[in-house]
């Protein structure tokens, strides 16, 4: 038993360079037809494949182990056969999956209708029939997939889609309601027990972000974790909390690419306050700093470390690698600029919301 093998019956998959490398070797066959051993990929024992086919479309493969000899006639009659009833095995068994999974799916989408009573029945009927089982508190996850021009594709779709179905695999059948939207994914995730029950959220979004990455050819996944509820019928405000921290992610490229939405901090506030307001809030002082140019870059990256490190001029010098007679420097030359006192709480808050504002607006602001 090679690597692979023993991967695929533990986890229950295989890595993506593997997957590719047997359809490379597949090729369209209709019969038998050899998966060569790469060591590289931990496959050390080759394999002959049939594939699995019902009205054209391939749902798998019967393998043979290289290792057990030459596969002869009788053995090529057994894996078609084999092949052929397994076919119409999986087959049925989608149709069953499909009725249930509609039913399922027409519950969830009623977990967000805007109409309270709705939601409630919903979570009600989807309690009683133990589609889902929280063991006390829930969240919702929500996976977006990033393109430069915001625009969700066919791939992305059939990569959130196949994301979901990897993560139901590996937990617990009533732990986890999933929904399909338009451009990103949704999980409905029953919170371990315990005081690590929050991280353990965060686990699951870098495991459900992992596997739409390895799906996808794209170069990032944003997955946002929205506040734990206690009553299935609430689960829509975590949506609109997971959907929230999304958009600010797009944004704001300092965040994690798996954020709870607690971890939003300020600017979980400032986003619900209109852009034309927040525009209009920041102090002018701020924008002649940033319209400098890449002159400005450091002196901005300055003032928002010392920020972050609430004034301390030892950790904001270490955090910038910078000498601190350099960085009074650099403090001096900002507030020349802004017009702010550095030393006063007010200004300093100004600043320091200021600069928040900016990238929440996505006004030119380098990276810290």
């Amino acid at each position: 038993m090679d690597r692979v093998r023993a991967e695929s019956i533990l986890r229950r998959a295989v890595p993506k360079e593997v997957f590719e490398h047997v359809y490379t070797c597949y090729d369209d066959a209709t019969g038998l037809y050899i998966i060569t051993p790469r060591e590289d990929l931990g496959l050390d024992d080759g394999r002959i494949g049939h594939p699995i086919m019902y009205q054209g479309a391939l749902l798998g493969f019967v393998w043979l182990l290289a290792s057990e000899g030459p596969v002869e006639g009788e053995h090529y009659d057994a894996a078609r056969e084999a092949a052929s009833e397994a076919a119409l095995i999986m087959h049925r068994d989608y149709l069953q999956a499909g009725r249930v999974s509609d039913h399922e799916r027409e519950l969830i989408e009623q977990l967000f209708d805007s109409v309270g009573t709705r939601r409630v029945a919903a979570a009600v009927e989807i309690i009683e029939e133990r589609l889902f089982t929280p063991a006390g508190s829930h969240a919702v996850l929500v996976a977006e997939i990033d393109r430069a021009d915001g625009r969700a594709t066919e791939g992305d779709q059939l990569a959130l889609a196949s994301a979901l179905a990897t993560i139901r695999s590996r937990r617990a059948p009533q732990s986890l309601l999933a929904l399909e939207r338009p451009n990103h994914a949704v999980l409905i995730a029953a919170e371990p027990l315990g005081p690590s029950g929050r991280e353990d959220l965060v686990g699951l979004g870098i495991s459900l972000r992992d596997a739409v990455l390895t799906a996808s050819d794209a170069d990032g996944c944003w997955v946002a974790i929205g506040r734990s509820r206690t009553d299935l019928a609430e689960v829509t405000s975590s949506y609109d909390e997971a959907l929230r921290a999304i958009r600010i992610r797009r944004r704001v490229q300092s965040l994690d690419p798996v954020t709870p939405v607690e971890r939003l901090g300020v600017y979980e506030l400032l986003d619900q306050v209109p852009e034309s307001a927040l525009r209009s809030m920041l102090h002018p002082g701020l924008r002649v700093l940033m319209e400098q140019g890449s002159r400005s870059d450091s002196l901005v990256q300055t003032l928002e470390t010392f920020l972050d490190s609430a004034g301390d001029v030892k950790a904001a010098s270490e955090r910038l690698f910078a000498h601190r007679t350099s960085l009074y420097y650099r403090l001096r030359r900002i507030q020349e600029l802004t017009g702010l006192d550095l030393s006063n709480g007010d200004d300093r808050l100004v600043a320091h919301l200021g600069l928040k504002i900016a990238r929440l607006v996505d006004l030119e602001i380098p990276a810290p």
